[in-house]
């Protein structure tokens, strides 16, 4: 299995557990994904502080370097900021003749689902900002930022 296969059975799962079971079922299942997964972003954050996103999804063996995404990713000041443009998640899923879910929660939400709560951990307040079309379907392109808050 590729991580395209994950990609696309993963956005069916989203949709089956929406469906069959509700949004919150679906919130959970995105905490669960976050706590046993998330790992690798965990141990930047605990790391590198919010210098971590950077690591974690920029350069060239960031996550979305791996991934094959067109991307921008950059500290300003004590701020990451982060931009997808034609994410190649929601072509992948596209190109299978899927759409990405777009139920009440969205395929995009689970980026900051599953993200936002390890970087909650630690502080870090860490927001995804997708773009959809007036269908609600996603337009493959996003913009988001990490922060310290104040504890």
């Amino acid at each position: 299995m590729t991580i395209r296969d994950y990609i696309a059975a993963y956005n069916k799962t989203f949709g089956y557990v929406e469906d069959k079971y509700g949004v919150e079922k679906l919130r959970s299942l995105f905490s669960t994904l976050s706590r046993e997964y998330c790992t690798h972003l965990d141990e930047y954050l605990r790391e590198e502080g919010v210098h971590g996103c950077l690591s974690y999804w920029g350069g060239s063996s960031g996550t979305l370097s791996r991934e094959k995404i067109q991307f921008r990713a950059y500290m300003e000041g004590d701020v990451f900021h982060g931009e997808i443009r034609n994410c190649t998640s929601c072509a992948d899923i596209r190109s299978r003749g899927q759409e990405p879910h777009h139920g009440k929660l969205t395929y995009c939400d689970h980026c900051e689902a599953l993200y936002g709560e390890v970087a909650a951990k630690y502080s870090i307040e860490l927001k995804f900002d997708p773009e959809y079309n007036a269908d609600g379907s996603c337009r493959g392109n996003c913009t988001w930022f990490a922060r310290k808050v104040e504890e």
